[in-house]
């Protein structure tokens, strides 16, 4: 088990702390904010509509189909887990030192 800030890879996924922010003017990755990756989806957070989306922003981030982006935890939280592909973490690597 390999462990970043905010990502956590194990054998054969990798678990992902995201925070959610709902009804923001763009869909958009905004960077790493203490343990979380932050989210901004312009879905407001009613019957799941934001999470569909913060996955879809998600997937297209880390160049991943986006049925491979999975939530584990918290669909009624702004603190979400989701569970993406192995192959996201060189890509998560690289959003945690910034580049």
């Amino acid at each position: 088990m390999r462990s970043g800030s905010f990502f956590t890879v194990r054998e054969g996924s990798v678990t992902l702390n995201v925070k959610g922010k709902p009804g923001a003017r763009q869909d958009a990755v905004l960077g790493v904010r203490g343990a979380e990756l932050l989210v901004a989806v312009r879905a407001v957070a009613e019957k799941g509509r934001a999470n569909v989306e913060i996955a879809r922003v998600i997937a297209k981030s880390l160049g991943v189909s986006r049925d491979s982006v999975v939530l584990k935890r918290g669909s009624a939280s702004p603190h979400t887990v989701f569970q993406v592909p192995p192959e996201a973490a060189a890509r998560l690597e690289k959003m945690k030192s910034g580049s």
